[in-house]
């Protein structure tokens, strides 16, 4: 990758190497968006730890441990909610589901 590239975090790829090396900050490093579906957590998508619930949203948390939760009472919550899901069912709205920082160099 050339210094004049776009680094997938969004940098130049000269200054990208600091995360490469050193780590990534902070307790959540990746987002993903959900929209209507279902977003299964696994694979590339492992480790959602936390999720930001849009106003209107509506559909199903599945807990990783088991169990459900819907999401419609959670909207709009202004907040980032503690779960640990293996996927979400969104029928209207969006929710970001954000991965874990689990890698400590």
């Amino acid at each position: 990758m050339s210094a004049n590239e776009v680094h997938p975090y969004n940098f130049p790829a000269s200054q990208a190497n600091d995360f490469e090396r050193k780590g990534h900050p902070g307790k959540f490093l990746k987002s993903i968006t959900c929209t209507t579906g279902t977003t299964h957590f696994t694979g590339s998508n492992y480790g959602v730890g936390g999720v930001v619930v849009s106003s209107g949203a509506t559909g199903t948390f599945y807990f990783s441990g088991g169990g459900t939760l819907p999401i419609d009472g959670l909207a709009d919550s202004k907040r980032i909610l503690d779960f640990s899901l293996s996927s979400v069912t969104v029928t209207a709205g969006t929710v970001y589901a954000l991965i874990k920082n689990q890698i400590s160099k």
